[in-house]
């Protein structure tokens, strides 16, 4: 395989939340990362062996330069509205790519997503517009294609679903929203993967949450796996599975999180890339699988990984993902990171913030200092070491005061 990819020249649009292992592939096979974007301080940028600061989504600048530098292949699996924008004209540069316009609308598309789960016999979530009579609140307001927690709002009230729905137009990039009921329950999240046509369905989660923040949805503080819930979520694996071959979605992954409702799963969301909570860290450090090298192979390649037969068998151990919130604030000390590297069940940990940034993202998806990744035997073992790990970090403004979000209790 190395041979196959060895100076190939491999432009890379977004993934600035996977660039450890991007840059550990590409290390590993002798790949050339060509990093396109016009944010300059974006962390690709910082690792790539060349930067084009340019729009990647712009069909018109990227087709030519793509003939200009000699690009063999194209990286873009994790940023959402970059793909969106540029998942028309892909197919244009002859690349290998997981997605068509068709199956990217159908699956990300919250509305034309509800429509296929009714015609292929999943549960879908009660939906209203705001000319009904009858709308039963609270429900929740969101853009029909954006993720991120962006634009999204719970209402009580008409006057309130009015402006959710204004905002959630304002976020979406085809002008619609989409509003549901809001459903009480126990979360789910599994995620489909495909090689070759074949479905597998690597690991299930359950998730603890942050208190709601004004309108907001609640945000993740713990990812539990596997799910306490697993038998019901997997209701939905054989119709999801004749989707994704009636698409004609050969090779990728797609996640799905939802509400479990008096016993019935229903799907909230879906991410048909890599997703942001960064799942496939754990079934890397489980099956030993890395999603994105899959991902990395396919683009130089066509071929999505190579034997993915230990995904067929339930994770062999217990995992938790911790999300640590914090408030709106900058971010004058920050201490315990260092430590809680060193402990021996966190296997990974990222960051998303450090001292002298400023927090502006409190009650949404981005409001995490950092993701902890940590291992156990059992639920009980897991539990003493989240606790563990919590007393560990401190957060504090430049008065001093904590920036940390009140944990829930477990």
């Amino acid at each position: 395989m190395t041979i196959q990819m060895k100076g190939k020249r491999l432009a890379v649009f977004g993934a600035n939340n996977v660039t450890e292992e991007v840059t550990a592939f590409a290390h590993r096979h002798g790949i050339v990362l060509v990093s396109v974007g016009n944010v300059p301080e974006a962390p690709m940028h910082q690792v790539s062996d060349e930067q084009y600061y340019l729009d990647c989504t712009d069909e018109t600048v990227m087709l030519p330069f793509f003939k200009e530098k000699h690009i063999d292949a194209l990286l873009s699996c994790s940023g959402e509205m970059i793909i969106r924008k540029s998942v028309g004209w892909i197919a244009k540069t002859g690349f290998h790519y997981i997605a068509t316009p068709r199956q990217w609308d159908v699956l990300m598309n919250k509305q034309h997503f509800k429509e296929v789960c009714i015609r292929y016999g999943m549960p879908a979530i009660p939906a209203f517009r705001l000319e009904d009579e009858d709308i039963p609140f609270p429900v929740i307001v969101k853009p029909v294609d954006n993720g991120g927690s962006f634009g999204i709002t719970v209402c009580h009230s008409r006057t309130e679903m009015e402006e959710a729905i204004a905002k959630a137009i304002k976020n979406s990039t085809v002008g619609e929203y989409l509003c549901e009921k809001f459903l009480e329950g126990p979360y789910f999240q599994f995620e489909i993967w495909r090689q070759n046509g074949k479905s597998y369905f690597p690991y299930t989660k359950g998730r603890a949450f942050y208190p709601a923040i004004d309108q907001s949805p609640c945000q993740p503080f713990l990812d539990l796996y596997p799910s306490p819930e697993a038998d019901i979520i997997k209701r939905l694996y054989e119709p999801m599975s004749q989707l994704f071959d009636d698409l004609g979605v050969n090779n990728g992954s797609c996640m799905f999180q939802g509400i479990i409702s008096d016993g019935v799963p229903y799907i909230m969301d879906t991410a048909f890339r890599l997703s942001g909570g960064m799942d496939f860290r754990v079934v890397r450090e489980d099956k030993g699988i890395d999603l994105v090298a899959c991902y990395m192979q396919h683009a130089l390649t066509g071929q999505f990984g190579e034997d993915f037969s230990s995904l067929a068998k339930p994770l062999q151990g217990y995992y938790a993902t911790i999300c640590i919130g914090l408030r709106n604030g900058h971010i004058h000390t920050i201490r315990g990171i260092d430590d809680v590297r060193l402990l021996p069940y966190v296997y990974s940990l990222f960051q998303y913030y450090h001292e002298g940034d400023t927090m502006q993202y409190s009650g949404l998806f981005l409001q995490v200092l950092c993701r902890i990744f940590v291992r156990a035997n059992s639920r009980q073992e897991l539990q003493s070491n989240i606790s563990s790990i919590l007393s560990l970090i401190e957060v504090e403004d430049d008065n001093g005061r904590s920036l940390l979000l009140d944990y829930p209790r477990i």
